[in-house]
């Protein structure tokens, strides 16, 4: 099926004159019957908790110009669901039989004459339909045409220091379209933008100048630092935890992760699959840079065609807002080409970190099968200071996901970076949601039809071996006095995202792996109403002091732009990282994975540590800590001391654990897909 372009996303429009002119013909002779028409229907959480009469600061004009998206509902939403689960789960009589997107679209999508309906009754009020696909209709018009058709006047609301319009009273859309819509997106403009879920070392950079790294490359970031954990330590600054503690590190690089992960003992390499890796916006320089990447770090550059940018620039909106996402997608591409270097990428950017713009970018993978192995590293909050997240989006991601499932795509999400992102915690978090109103899971890593990845901490020796994982989980005490650390282990900084899901229940695969202990206990502190979904599922190196090395072409320290590297942590380097696995794992296998939660626990249940390292917050019974001398300062000595394995509230216990979920995938996980 031919790819359509992020423009075509948003304009393409699929409905046929027949099936219209089936639903006007419907219409008509109701009409002409005379038979009762029912009202028309109320759409739940489409008026916002803050458009209260208190913060309203009256009508918007009725010539403003706004856009919003119908969003559109599966024509068997149980029975969607049923197969997902049966097509993904071993031992179902479905399992692996996927179904092509046109025989998804026709058994569960939206069928013709719901789509003809809704486009009448939007275009009868004189609302213009701007894109059409499976999953949503897109209108524009003025404020009085969007009254006119949902039923409400559009008011600007006072929140939190910002002005937002929203509907005065809930939307209504006519009975006759009422089962065909799940809701609508844009009837409000409060921000819920995603975020890249990554972050730049935290430990002092070289200055205001460029140095050489490890690899010989232009490098910015802690200097002096190590090559490999424990490489060495300063003996200037005071003992912690039995000893002194190694320098932080430059950045692993492409061989140190796949020695220490045992991928060239396999002898796989993602041949014969296709990644998508999902983005906001898409860099010009993606492919040059990972090539000059793997030039210098003696790795496989892409072949010819193994590439693609699917993003189109001319439709990217919102930047000033969404800021720069280069480092996310440049390491995005870099981590999975790292583990599956014979792996194709799809690079698939949406328009803006918006998340109608998230659900047009993995619509377009689902409803053109792009890939089978998708890798999204962004996040966000499902309850915030502006405003919740509406149940409508995350219905709409829901519905996405599980038809991908049904196709056999596999969705695998960075955790987050914030522990609980409890609003305690955000202040000295370095990449914490500053919006978070209580403790949470980040959004869409706790849609029970993806993969959660959490990160960890790895310890990668001389040799290029696997000495250690901990929980990524850093905490950050200075130097007093040049002689003594503050407080241990400080202040939390970093940690992989996890805990218990507020909002959605516990799915049939994490049932009798999961303690009880965790499902039934929110991170709020209050009992669950029933056990609820558990993120992560599974871990890789992730860490922000034992970081991974990502280049791109940025601005260089003295102003001008120009290729060079830098250590990266979070959530975003295992994601990545693990969807490359998979991408091994499903060459291994010679048939997709699809959605892999269930063949996931599974295998943990079955191999237990034969598939997946252990993650604890004190491997070996030692807790693990990186340390920076910062030199004299009017003759006292500086310095920090990161500790490892300090997730805030999360816990990396023995088992399944909030802080890495199953663990680590092993040699023996991959081996455990050969046929």
């Amino acid at each position: 099926m031919p790819h359509r372009t992020a423009r075509g996303r948003r304009t393409a429009v699929s409905a046929v004159v027949a099936a219209l002119a089936l639903g006007l013909s419907g219409t008509m002779a109701q009409a002409a019957t005379g038979a009762a028409r029912p009202g028309p229907a109320a759409l739940a959480d489409s008026q916002p908790s803050w458009a209260t009469a208190r913060a309203d600061q009256g009508a918007v004009p009725a010539s403003s110009r706004m856009s919003v998206e119908v969003l559109l509902s599966s024509q068997d939403p149980s029975g969607l669901a049923a197969y997902a689960q049966a097509v993904s789960s071993p031992g179902s009589p479905e399992y692996h039989h996927y179904l092509t997107p046109a025989q998804q679209n026709a058994r569960f999508g939206p069928t013709a004459a719901q789509s003809a309906a809704v486009r009448s009754w939007l275009t009868g009020s004189g609302l213009k339909v701007t894109s059409s696909t499976e999953q949503y209709v897109s209108v524009a018009g003025t404020a009085a045409q969007l009254t006119a058709a949902f039923s409400t006047p559009l008011h600007n609301y006072a929140v939190g220091g910002h002005t937002y319009y929203a509907p005065q009273h809930p939307a209504l859309v006519p009975a006759a379209v009422a089962d065909a819509v799940v809701g609508v997106e844009g009837l409000d403009n409060a921000p819920h933008v995603n975020k890249p879920a990554s972050a730049p070392a935290t430990a002092p950079s070289a200055g205001n100048r460029l140095v050489t790294g490890p690899n010989g490359a232009p490098y910015i970031g802690a200097n002096p630092c190590t090559s490999y954990y424990d490489q060495s330590a300063s003996k200037n600054l005071p003992k912690a935890y039995g000893g002194y503690q190694p320098y932080t590190m430059c950045g692993y690089l492409p061989g140190q992760l796949r020695s220490a992960y045992q991928i060239p003992q396999s002898g796989l390499s993602g041949k014969g699959v296709t990644v998508a890796i999902v983005d906001a916006y898409g860099s010009s320089t993606i492919e040059s840079d990972v090539d000059t990447f793997d030039k210098y770090s003696g790795f496989p550059q892409f072949k010819a065609g193994q590439f693609a940018d699917l993003s189109t620039p001319a439709d990217f909106t919102d930047q000033s807002s969404c800021g720069d996402w280069t480092p996310e997608e440049s390491l995005d591409v870099e981590e999975v080409h790292t583990m599956a270097p014979d792996a194709k990428i799809n690079y698939v950017g949406a328009n803006s970190c918006n998340d109608i713009d998230f659900i047009s970018a993995e619509s377009d993978i689902v409803d053109n099968h792009l890939a089978d192995v998708v890798s999204d590293s962004y996040t966000e909050d499902l309850y915030d200071t502006n405003g919740n997240t509406s149940p409508v989006l995350i219905n709409a991601y829901n519905q996405v996901f599980e038809e991908g499932a049904a196709e056999g795509i596999g969705f695998y999400f960075a955790s987050g970076d914030c522990a609980d992102d409890a609003p305690a915690i955000v202040a000295t978090g370095v990449n914490c949601d500053t919006y978070s109103s209580e403790p949470q899971t980040t959004f869409q890593p706790s849609i029970p039809w993806v993969t959660a990845v959490g990160a960890t901490a790895i310890g990668i020796g001389k040799n290029q071996n696997y000495e250690f994982e901990t929980g990524m989980g850093d905490s950050k005490a200075a130097l007093q006095n040049g002689t003594t650390w503050s407080s241990l282990p400080g202040s939390f900084i970093f940690g992989s995202g996890g805990g218990t899901s507020n909002y959605f229940a516990q799915p049939w695969y994490q049932k009798g792996v999961v303690p009880d202990s965790l499902a039934d206990t929110l991170l709020t502190g209050q009992p669950a109403s029933q056990p609820m979904r558990e993120v992560p599922d599974v871990a890789m190196e992730g860490d922000l002091l034992l970081t991974t090395m990502v280049g791109f072409t940025q601005k260089l320290p003295d102003g001008t732009t120009g290729f060079a590297e830098q250590g990266y942590g979070g959530t975003s380097i295992a994601c990545p990282l693990f969807a490359g696995e998979q991408s091994d794992a499903e060459q291994s296998l010679g048939f997709p994975i699809g959605f892999a939660n269930p063949e996931i626990y599974a295998k943990y249940q079955s191999l237990g540590t034969q598939a997946f390292h252990p993650v604890t917050d004190n491997p070996g019974g030692q807790t693990k800590g990186v340390a920076y001398d910062k030199g004299l300062l009017n003759g006292v000595r500086q310095g920090d001391l990161y500790t490892l394995g300090t997730d805030y509230t999360l816990k990396a216990t023995p088992g399944y654990n909030d802080v890495s979920g199953l663990g680590s995938p092993t040699l023996g996980y991959l081996k455990s897909f050969k046929q």
